[in-house]
């Protein structure tokens, strides 16, 4: 049986043929020349004893039995397609992209991201740490961490935690600038984050503070507004409860620990079509888990 098996190369020439209905068409297709298109076909019809194909003048048309065994090759053709991918697929490493805001980057999954590695050794994670929104569908994304609910008909957002904010600086710095007025803020440097216009009033606001500060720093992400706090330089807004780690490490302090403000949500988004994903899932259970642990005994 094994010898009246025509060869994987004189099957790819007769089904694309076939497809075509055109001994030319299949030879742009297949890089090769007319003539040897219809060579091999001829070959083939030898080997089986078979007409495959009526050749007329301008056109070519599939004999009766050319057309039964075209249906059969290019299923088979298409399983053993099918059966490489897979295989293929199953060596390489699946790519995980996730777009953060910068914050919940460097906070939550810098410090933590190993650990989900562990879970799902076979994944290559990637993480796109940006202020702006990023297209899930047209960028390949497959989850985004987003702060704002947006109303995508097309989008799952999954509430992860809230956000509260309260002022934060260093220890240091608080020993040598804490006053008896501190309501007014005054003698204070205030280290705000250029594209959070919001979390200042909305605290004040709460909690009757007024903000009138002689001196303030404003830097574009929130790593240099830490890095500057850290450095005793000023007061900034502490977003929790993502900084409990120098919190217990005592490198930062609330100065005002029981004003705190809801300041919304942490959305993990991706695509409803997605939603019954297993990576996905895995990943949302986890991050779930790492801000649960956060929460606790904050």
């Amino acid at each position: 049986m094994a010898k009246r098996l025509p060869s994987l190369n004189v099957l790819n020439v007769f089904e694309a043929a076939a497809r075509h209905l055109s001994f030319k068409q299949a030879a742009d297709e297949l890089c090769i020349s007319p003539p040897a298109v219809s060579h091999q076909v001829k070959v083939l019809e030898e080997q089986l004893g078979v007409t495959l194909f009526k050749r007329l003048n301008r056109a070519l048309e599939l004999t009766a039995d050319g057309q039964e065994y075209f249906n059969d090759v290019q299923s088979a053709l298409l399983q053993l397609h099918q059966a490489t991918d897979r295989l293929i697929e199953k060596q390489q490493p699946t790519v995980f992209r996730i777009s953060s805001i910068p914050f919940i980057t460097n906070s939550l999954l810098i410090p933590n991201i190993q650990s989900f590695k562990n879970q799902q050794p076979n994944l290559r994670i990637n993480i796109q740490s940006q202020i702006q929104r990023a297209n899930l569908g047209e960028e390949k994304i497959d989850v985004a961490i987003r702060h704002i609910k947006g109303d995508e008909p097309d989008l799952h957002y999954e509430e992860l935690s809230p956000v509260l904010i309260t002022p934060i600086c260093s220890p240091s710095y608080w020993e040598a600038h804490k006053t008896d007025d501190d309501l007014q803020l005054k003698d204070h440097r205030i280290i705000r984050l250029s594209v959070d216009q919001g979390s200042w009033p909305l605290w004040q606001n709460e909690w009757g503070y007024e903000l009138l500060p002689e001196d303030e720093l404003s830097l574009d992400n929130y790593q240099a507004v830490l890095d500057s706090v850290l450095q005793g330089m000023g007061l900034a807004m502490g977003y929790l409860p993502a900084l409990k780690t120098l919190l217990e490490e005592e490198k930062l302090i609330l100065p005002f620990p029981n004003k705190v403000t809801e300041f919304g949500q942490i959305y993990l988004v991706y695509q409803k079509s997605d939603v019954s994903s297993p990576t996905i899932q895995s990943f949302q259970t986890w991050l779930k888990a790492v801000i649960s642990a956060l929460v606790s005994d904050k």
